[in-house]
């Protein structure tokens, strides 16, 4: 979202047998007490939009951030942990990927599809890498040339990237970059069927720095929306 410069990202999975009971915790609970943090600008609580393959994450939690990002995942923590938040044991922490991001760009904007927000657009969270040693290559490549590419693509409304950082609170996780895509709820399908004709060719050329090996792409939808404190 337009003011962010840095993101936490949560992906995930109920225990098994638990999605009902994980969705209902989140959205009466969780998220607006996450979005009560100050320095949250917004949060949502989304649902994986296309499972024909099994997903990896059947869920995902974003909130976009105003601030240093550290400070607030240790504000989150401490609040968790204080008694005063309802916590739930429905989440699969095995699976969990929790990860801090600072805004490699702002928000950028399509010019072809108009701006949609919330339960009108789908967000597809894509986690990547560059190979070894290319880093500054594939960054000037993702986000000068792939980003526009992709926001030619009619459906798709905006997009924004982030560098992941470590934290020594959470594990270690095998993905460096983050692009989240705004996409037209309405024109999902044909959006993703259009960037995939368009993949590879002279209309959207993909960079030998991007690791393909490592890569993780899905569209999700959102359930829960809710403002942040900031």
């Amino acid at each position: 979202m337009a003011g962010a410069n840095a993101i936490l990202l949560v992906m995930q999975n109920a225990k098994s047998g638990r999605d009902a009971a994980h969705r209902d915790w989140y959205l009466t609970h969780h998220l607006p007490d996450v979005c009560g943090v100050p320095g949250v600008l917004r949060g949502e609580f989304l649902r994986v939009a296309v499972a024909a393959d099994a997903p990896r994450w059947a869920n995902a939690a974003a909130y976009w951030l105003d601030g240093e990002p550290a400070g607030v995942l240790g504000e989150i923590f401490r609040r968790a942990g204080s008694g005063d938040w309802v916590m739930s044991d429905t989440l699969d922490g095995e699976t969990m990927m929790m990860a801090i991001g600072e805004a490699l760009t702002g928000r950028v904007r399509s010019a072809v599809t108009p701006d949609a927000e919330g339960k009108d657009r789908q967000l597809y969270i894509v986690l990547t890498n560059a190979t070894p040693g290319d880093d500054d290559e594939f960054n000037d490549w993702y986000s000068n040339t792939h980003i526009p590419d992709v926001l030619a693509v009619p459906g798709f409304v905006a997009a924004q990237r982030f560098r992941l950082v470590d934290h020594p609170a959470l594990r270690a996780y095998p993905y460096r970059y983050l692009a989240l895509y705004e996409v037209a709820a309405g024109e999902a399908d044909a959006a993703f069927a259009e960037l995939a004709a368009r993949a590879g060719t002279e209309r959207m050329m993909l960079s030998p720095t991007l690791d393909t090996s490592g890569v993780a792409a899905a569209p999700f939808a959102a359930e829960g929306v809710c403002p942040g404190s900031a």
